[in-house]
């Protein structure tokens, strides 16, 4: 996702606060790793941010073989996408 700050600026960053970004490896395996950040947008939509080995970040949901998003303490199996 690209975000236009002329259109919709980022107004806030808040800690990852545990949630987890899952990807699906060439092999079928899943892998997990934590977000970085969630970015809040002025209309109060929150991005989440990961950060590759390079230390770029990311939305975590642009990534071709992003699986979902998810807390280790929620209740539910429901994937957030």
């Amino acid at each position: 996702m690209t975000i236009d700050s002329a259109i919709n600026p980022v107004v806030a960053a808040l800690p990852g606060g545990g949630w987890m970004a899952e990807y699906k490896q060439d092999d079928g395996s899943l892998e997990a790793y934590p977000l970085v950040a969630w970015l809040v947008l002025a209309d109060g939509e929150m991005v989440p941010r990961d950060a590759s080995g390079e230390g770029d970040a990311h939305d975590p949901r642009d990534v071709g073989n992003f699986q979902r998003l998810y807390h280790p303490d929620a209740i539910s199996s429901d994937p957030v996408n």
